[in-house]
């Protein structure tokens, strides 16, 4: 379970936020709220909260990302089994995987936007890879939906329409359409090795291996490694194809519903 270490100020100065039962951080930062931290989100389908990293600081015309997964030190351990992954680890403070489960449920709150002639629209929520190497080249590279299927399907992830800013530099989601595995549960397409217990994290694995985001920290300007935190269209960013030292995993959701 993700870790809850939060002061007990910082728990009084939630009483609002609790009683407005937001869903996601770009509500938050529609209120008024427009500092980076620990908020909490109504989880509906739950009918509970669970606490995020709200990041309001993100360099993009879109404010209030929710974030739900994040590295930078290296030190909580993502080589977990099946359970840790489904239900979430770390802090948020800091790093963490808020748990596929809440993911899950996350994803599916309802959002809204609006089309060229002012009709609202359903939608899934946009997903951004925000990516910074050893040597501080950074990306942040953003899809226009993300959807997660249930754990019926192994949490199955769709992740499409990459954002015309980013077309030639990374041509397409490396963990779209593939189910997730950890290193006690095999659910990757390759039928001769399996790649979650090879590269010791869990992930959306296909063939060994693409991505993985939860790999095993690298050392300081360690060269990129398909045995460390790995992106592999990093090399169309970074010609040193430098090892990555933050990455973090987040939804945008637009307007949501009351």
């Amino acid at each position: 379970m993700v870790e809850k270490k939060i002061s007990q100020t910082r728990l009084n100065q939630f009483d609002d936020f609790q009683s407005t039962l937001y869903k996601e951080c770009t509500s938050i930062y529609a209120s008024g709220s427009t500092s980076s931290g620990i908020y909490p989100i109504w989880l509906k389908e739950r009918f509970q909260f669970t606490y995020v990293y709200c990041d309001m600081d993100l360099v993009s015309t879109k404010k209030g990302w929710t974030t739900i997964q994040r590295r930078m030190n290296g030190k909580v351990n993502f080589e977990r089994g099946w359970d840790d992954y489904v239900r979430g680890f770390g802090n948020p403070s800091s790093e963490h995987w808020l748990g596929l489960e809440n993911i899950y449920r996350l994803s599916r709150q309802t959002a809204y936007a609006k089309n060229t002639l002012g009709a609202i629209y359903t939608k899934n929520p946009e997903v951004g890879f925000d990516l910074e190497d050893w040597d501080g080249v950074k990306a942040f590279v953003q899809y226009r939906y993300l959807l997660l299927e249930s754990k019926e399907t192994k949490y199955r992830l769709d992740v499409g329409s990459l954002d015309e800013a980013y077309q030639g530099i990374f041509s397409r989601s490396p963990i779209s359409g593939y189910k997730f595995s950890t290193p006690d549960r095999d659910n990757d397409n390759d039928n001769h090795r399996h790649c979650a217990s090879e590269f010791k994290s869990g992930w959306w694995f296909y063939h060994c291996v693409e991505s993985h985001l939860n790999g095993p920290y690298p050392k300081y300007k360690q060269e990129m490694k398909r045995k460390n935190i790995f992106w592999g269209q990093w090399q169309c960013h970074s010609r040193n194809y430098t090892a990555l030292r933050n990455v973090s995993i987040k939804f945008y959701h637009g307007m949501v519903e009351p």
